[in-house]
This record gives C-alpha cells, sequence and structure tokens, in this order.
C-alpha cells in the first residue's frame, strides 16, 4: 500500500515540476511568445516549479512516514517555501489579470504603459510581498502563538517529530489577507471590468458592421456602383480592427475567467478552513 502512495505522490511532484519546467523552456525558447504579458506567466510558472521541487518532496516524506525525517533546521526553511510559493503564485495571477485588463481596456497604449522595466517591477512587488508574508515574520517569531519567541516549529509527540507551522490569529489574518483576500478582490474586480469592455466592444463591432452595410448598399445604388469612398474605407478598417480587439477581448476574457475559477476552487476551501483551524485553539497554518 505504501510503495503505491510513494508512486502516486512521486508521479504528482514529477508532473508539476516538468510540466512547469516545460511550460517555462517554451517560452524562453519560441521568439514569438517572448513578450512582457508572458513574463508574468513565467512568473507563476516559476512559482509553481518551487512548489514541486522544494514544498511537495518533504510533504511526501511527512505524508509516508507520519514524522518530520528531515533535521528540526529545515522545518522553519521549508515552512517559509512553503508560504512564499503559494503566496507567490496567487500575487502573479493577481498580476496576469492586471495585465489583460490594460491590454483590453487600453490596447493601444498598452505597449507605452507596460513596458519590460514594469512588467518586472511588479513581478519583483509580488516575490517580495510572498517573501514579508513569509520569511520574515517565520524567521522573526511573529507568526508564533502568543508570540513566544522560544517556541519550536518541531513539536514532539513522544519520540516523533512534527513539523507544523503554528500560527497566531494576528499572522494568520494579515497573511490570508495580503496573499489571498485582497489579491482576490483585485482579481475579481478586473474580470469583471474585463467582460464589461469586451461587452461594449461587442456593441460596437455590431454597430460599425451595419454603418459599413449601410454605406456599401448606398454606394451600390441604381445610378452605378463606383470605387469606395475614403470614409468608407475608413469605416472597414475601424470595423477590422475592433473585431480582431474584440475576438482577443473574448479569448483573454475566457482564459481568464477558466484561471479565476481554478483558483477560487483550489484556495478559497484551504484559507476558510485555515481561518477556522487557527480562530479554534491549538490552530496550524
Amino acid at each position: 500500500g505504501e510503495h503505491w502512495v510513494a508512486s502516486f505522490l512521486s508521479f504528482i511532484i514529477l508532473l508539476t515540476a516538468a510540466g512547469n519546467f516545460l511550460l517555462i523552456l517554451l517560452i524562453l525558447t519560441q521568439r514569438s511568445l517572448r513578450n512582457t504579458s508572458n513574463y508574468f506567466l513565467v512568473s507563476l510558472f516559476m512559482s509553481d516549479l518551487m512548489v514541486g521541487l522544494v514544498v511537495m518532496p518533504p510533504a511526501m516524506l511527512n505524508q509516508l512516514y507520519g514524522r518530520w525525517v528531515l533535521q528540526g533546521d529545515f522545518c522553519s526553511l521549508w515552512s517559509s517555501f512553503d508560504v512564499m510559493c503559494c503566496s507567490a503564485s496567487i500575487l502573479n495571477l493577481c498580476v496576469i489579470s492586471l495585465d489583460r485588463y490594460l491590454l483590453i481596456i487600453s490596447p493601444l497604449k498598452y505597449k507605452l504603459r507596460m513596458t519590460s522595466c514594469r512588467a518586472l517591477g511588479l513581478i519583483l512587488a509580488a516575490w517580495t510581498l510572498a517573501a514579508l508574508a513569509s520569511f520574515l515574520p517565520i524567521k522573526m517569531g511573529w507568526h508564533e502563538l502568543e508570540f513566544e519567541v522560544a517556541s519550536p516549529n518541531v513539536t514532539s509527540r513522544g519520540e516523533e517529530d512534527q513539523c507544523r507551522l503554528l500560527v497566531s490569529l494576528p499572522y494568520a489574518l494579515v497573511a490570508s489577507c495580503l496573499t489571498f483576500f485582497l489579491p482576490s478582490a483585485a482579481i475579481s474586480f478586473t474580470y469583471c471590468r474585463i467582460l464589461l469592455a469586451a461587452r461594449k466592444q461587442a456593441v460596437q463591432v455590431a454597430s460599425l458592421t451595419s454603418s459599413v452595410a449601410t454605406t456599401t448598399a448606398h454606394e451600390t445604388t441604381p445610378q452605378g456602383p463606383h470605387a469606395p469612398s475614403q470614409p468608407a474605407a475608413g469605416s472597414q478598417g475601424r470595423r477590422r480592427f475592433t473585431n480582431k480587439h474584440s475576438k482577443k477581448a473574448l479569448k483573454a476574457s475566457l482564459t481568464l475567467g477558466i484561471l479565476l475559477g481554478m483558483f477560487f476552487v483550489a484556495w478559497l476551501p484551504f484559507f476558510i478552513t485555515n481561518m477556522t483551524q487557527v480562530a479554534a485553539p491549538g490552530g496550524f497554518l
């Protein structure tokens, strides 16, 4: 039985690491994919890759042995990486939704606004916030119950050591707000705005299509057909651009909707359970 569990968990870890590594490699090697928007995807895949390489193997050992088999000093380091990688993954999704929002709301100004430096700045900000919510408070002991600096992360149950991140309610509230609830509100807001913008553009496409159809009908009257006038050509060009941009907006909003749905399905139960456990005596993250 344990061999099957070990094989299954190893397969999940390998699939997570290999999948994210291949996605990063694809974006880095394909010139057509090396654009500002995909910087954010590389950052997201990197956080998930770190989850697969750093966080999941010790978690698998915990599951198999029922105790912390590594050195006690590694417990707080592993816990810090766990919180940081998961927080970075959520914050990267937040930055991706902001990027999609800017692209759809003002496509012509997007390249001027979202430069490579600004994109890297947003990525750095996401990782910095994730690190500040994990490594800093855990290493300083701010996360601990009743702020007892001497309280160890590795708790002994007889002769078996358990690696559990015991946290205080203030830390759980602040960390959950910074890394989940506020980003969730930002993602939901930008997605609603994107849907409204896509709907507005669809209406514009419909009105431009009917306008061009009317203009063409007037030009092919019994008086004899003639070359399209400049305004008609301009209307057709505007219609093509708006139609193309509307399709891109629809595709982006659908992609973001799938990401948003997966995001809430994956993380909402965890954070709700975490908050209820921390509120109760003996809660842990």
